[in-house]
């Protein structure tokens, strides 16, 4: 049969507390052994005290905590500690044949807590006799279970499998953004129909294709992760599709040209201000690092003084797996003079320190504009008086050129792609480079960049169809 109990700690009797002894009566059901008598008072609490005739001493202590809250409890027959119980009572039950279990019922109410207690019994009666189905026990108890309990256990499990914490944060923010709009209070709250209206009221605000995508993927990720762990019987956004940002982008992102890169870098040899927590020189080496690798702002953000092989014939940058996109470590060659410079740079640093004293990795694309701006006013000014009007009109070393193009810092990323196209490199090398999944995306994305050679094709075949006649004799056997 169920019962319930408290448990009763025993602890020293503070210096300050003030001590109380009277005389009472032998509790009804007290056992009295070696002249000291025990039993459960009408708290929970487990109390001894000395027996003397019919009656027993009874002390209590009273101090002020920390609090300045007045505390008084009794005190053992030992007279060196005082008995305190936890403010819950405890189920102990049984849980099958030969088992029982203990488990706290939540409650200070004793009467509460022997029906909670009952139930835990009866319960386990019918599931061991195959009435109550246990898995559906239990996607019913995750049900119920606060929506933050789960979605702190889905990040601490993203965070297993690696990836950065910013990303993590992000999909945290996006989650409860949609749980904030659809007034998701539990998993079982969870619905398709809230996502759709949560998305149309975005597109309606003006967001991006991308930016919705990247929502999506957010909370698809956790309810997918939900049903995969068993916490929900099925994913109820698995119907739920993601824009394409190809089909609705905002703006395309140009690459920086090649003519315009010796006016930025002159403004940053000239600048005196500091962006970002980076000086003009090291901001320029972080631009050249960002198109000699193609690395991504969080991986240059993460890029620690360790993981740069400098000294090596072959000069190389190094990333975890749990910093990269794709989850796969990368190994970006430079060449030797980005190497020295880097190697100067980061000469004083720890092994583990960051190589780009960075402040904000959302921050870079404003720095890089404002630099663009510098190189812009340079190169106007390099100009002569004549020239300068019609000049202003041209979109050279703009954030945003006439097709709508726009520069930000991930801009680099894909500056170093189109330059290796327009170098005439392989596509292999520039799908390795770029560390794109298939050949496709790079063809894609730098196809019309690599040097035309279709408008030789014709030629070529036509040479080959005019070849004059070889000696019959040669393909005769001999």
């Amino acid at each position: 049969m169920a019962s319930v109990f408290k448990r009763t700690h025993r602890k020293p009797i503070p210096v300050i507390a003030a001590i109380v002894q009277t005389e009472k009566s032998v509790p009804p059901g007290a056992e009295v052994e070696a002249g000291v008598a025990s039993w459960t008072d009408r708290t929970g609490c487990k109390r001894t005290a000395i027996v003397d005739g019919e009656k027993i001493i009874v002390r209590s202590a009273t101090w002020t905590n920390k609090r300045n809250q007045t505390i008084t409890a009794p005190i053992d027959h030992t007279g060196e500690f005082v008995l305190q119980v936890d403010p819950y009572w405890i189920g102990d039950y049984r849980s099958g044949p030969d088992e029982r279990k203990r488990r706290s019922t939540g409650t200070s109410d004793k009467r509460a807590a022997e029906r909670i207690a009952a139930k835990w019994e009866a319960d386990a009666q019918q599931r061991a006799a195959g009435v109550i189905d246990e898995t559906t026990e239990k996607l019913a108890a995750h049900g119920a279970t606060p929506l933050e309990d789960h979605l702190e256990a889905f990040i601490s499990f993203r965070a297993v499998k690696g990836g950065t914490e910013d990303h993590r944060q992000r999909m945290r923010r996006h989650i409860r953004e949609f749980a904030e709009a659809g007034k998701w209070k539990a998993i079982r709250d969870i619905n398709s129909d809230d996502v759709s209206k949560h998305v149309e009221t975005l597109k309606t605000g003006g967001s991006s294709a991308r930016t919705i995508e990247a929502r999506l993927q957010s909370v698809k990720s956790f309810t997918r992760w939900l049903a995969n762990h068993h916490r929900l019987q099925l994913d109820p956004l698995s119907m739920v599709s993601k824009p394409d940002p190809q089909a609705d982008r905002r703006y395309e992102r140009r690459m920086l040209l090649p003519e315009e890169w010796p006016w930025l870098q002159m403004a940053l040899q000239k600048s005196k201000r500091k962006r970002n927590g980076m000086k003009p020189p090291e901001r320029l080496l972080l631009y050249r690092t960002a198109i000699q690798t193609g690395l991504r702002a969080s991986e240059l953000g993460g890029l620690t003084r360790g993981k740069m092989i400098l000294a090596a014939e072959t000069p190389h940058l190094l990333c975890k797996p749990a910093g990269t996109k794709n989850r796969k470590p990368a190994k970006q060659y430079i060449d030797k003079k980005l190497a020295g410079d880097l190697r100067k740079h980061v000469s004083r640093g720890r092994v583990r320190s960051p190589v780009f004293g960075i402040v904000s990795l959302e921050e870079l694309s404003a720095g890089l504009e404002s630099d663009l701006l510098e190189a812009r006013e340079t190169w106007l000014k390099s100009l002569p008086e004549a020239e300068r009007t019609d000049a202003g009109e041209s979109d050279f070393l703009t954030k945003t050129n006439h097709d709508n193009e726009s520069l930000v810092f991930h801009s680099l990323r894909h500056t170093c792609g189109a330059w290796l196209a327009l170098a005439g490199e392989h596509p292999k090398v520039v799908q390795t480079v770029m560390r794109h999944a298939t050949i496709t995306l790079t063809m894609d994305t730098y196809g019309h960049l690599f040097p035309g050679q279709t408008e030789q094709a014709p030629v070529k075949l036509a040479a080959i169809m005019e070849k004059p006649v070889d000696s019959p004799a040669q393909y005769c056997d001999v």
